[in-house]
């Protein structure tokens, strides 16, 4: 796109308060997004949701091409969104989790439900939506009035190695959270001696404690309503970059601890970022088969860049880290052929190109 230079976006960025919750939103993910749209040539204004309540004041008398903003974790004020759908003709709505789920997920969580409803009323201010899960995009363009594209986890460029760690202990390395199917897959003895859950890298640094402090410092500075938004605003920017890249540079590294990067079940129908993550962190990724999702499963080859399992047998994921730990030649050949084809078609730069390009012309994107 020739005329990316001339495009001026307010990207609204989810962001969590607290450490506990926001080191499972990737940076790759947020302000990842940010390192796409610059190198676009994008003139970007980035406002974390902390600052939501200061946005107009930061935003004063800025005019903007477009808006792309989370519409599914956010806090989102139907005043607020009124005041969005005022500032461009395009609006971009991300949906970073599914809408749409089996019965029996919605038993387990019933409060998914709610969630997709609050989402189709958010779509409303939106012209145009990204969408995690493939069949989403078909629901939207039925069910509602938004353009919607199909969009896939990618990482920044620069953050992809170029080689794996030599020394690597004998094990597939979970780094994440423990809910559902992930326990009775964790406990089972098959898998007892051949993968570990680890903890997230940047425990026991001062990374947490210092994210913790500067949102808690930033919640009494906007509650007291005193002057310096925008220079306060402009030193945390500067700070809260640093923090989730060192903690992203870590998050990757930890990925390379083991012989392989395991992926356990979840309830977003797509693979998670941690897929292209393990790629891009030089490692053999294992992960469960998405079913029913075609354009999911096409993304990369079974066998050859990447291993998939059934959801629910951890006797095949426990044959997978087997034979890796077994073949190391087959191990290398699957790092190598996923490793080009995250340089190719997913990174960041990318994917940020792709979605700018779809929303000028309508074209979708090729993801492999």
């Amino acid at each position: 796109m020739s005329s990316n230079h001339k495009l001026r976006i307010l990207y609204l960025s989810l962001e969590f308060s607290r450490w506990r919750r926001a080191r499972q939103w990737s940076y790759a993910t947020n302000l990842g997004l940010e390192e796409g749209l610059l190198a676009c040539g994008v003139q970007v204004l980035t406002i974390t949701t902390p600052w939501f309540s200061r946005a107009q004041e930061i935003c004063a008398k800025k005019k903007f091409d477009q808006v792309w903003i989370e519409i599914v974790h956010n806090d989102l004020e139907e005043t607020f969104l009124e005041w969005v759908a005022s500032l461009s003709p395009i609006r971009i709505g991300m949906i970073t989790e599914s809408l749409t789920y089996s019965s029996d997920v919605h038993e387990k969580e019933p409060t998914l439900e709610e969630r997709k409803h609050k989402v189709e009323r958010r779509l409303k201010y939106m012209t145009h939506a990204l969408v995690c899960d493939e069949k989403d995009v078909g629901y939207l363009k039925t069910s509602s009035r938004v353009l919607a594209m199909w969009w896939t986890p990618a990482v920044p460029k620069r953050f992809i190695k170029r080689q794996r760690k030599l020394a690597s202990l004998p094990y597939g390395i979970f780094i994440g959270s423990v809910y559902g199917e992930r326990s009775k897959i964790i406990q089972n003895p098959e898998l007892k001696e051949l993968m570990i859950h680890q903890q997230s890298p940047e425990h026991g640094t001062p990374y947490p404690f210092f994210f913790d402090k500067m949102h808690g410092a930033l919640y009494h500075f906007l509650k007291s309503r005193l002057p310096g938004t925008k220079l306060l605003f402009l030193f945390y920017l500067h700070f809260l970059r640093a923090i989730r890249q060192r903690c992203f540079s870590l998050w990757l590294e930890a990925l390379q601890n083991g012989c392989a990067v395991i992926c356990l079940p979840h309830y977003v129908k797509t693979y998670t970022g941690r897929v292209v993550e393990g790629m891009a962190a030089h490692m053999p990724v294992i992960t469960p088969d998405i079913p029913d999702r075609p354009r999911n499963r096409a993304l990369f080859e079974d066998g050859v860049e990447i291993l998939l399992y059934p959801e629910n047998d951890p006797i095949y994921l426990a044959n997978h880290i087997r034979r890796i730990l077994s073949d190391p030649g087959f191990s290398q050949r699957i790092v190598e052929k996923a490793c080009r084809k995250i340089n190719n078609f997913h990174t960041c730069e990318k994917r940020v190109q792709q979605i700018l390009n779809w929303v000028e012309t309508g074209e979708e994107p090729v993801y492999a």
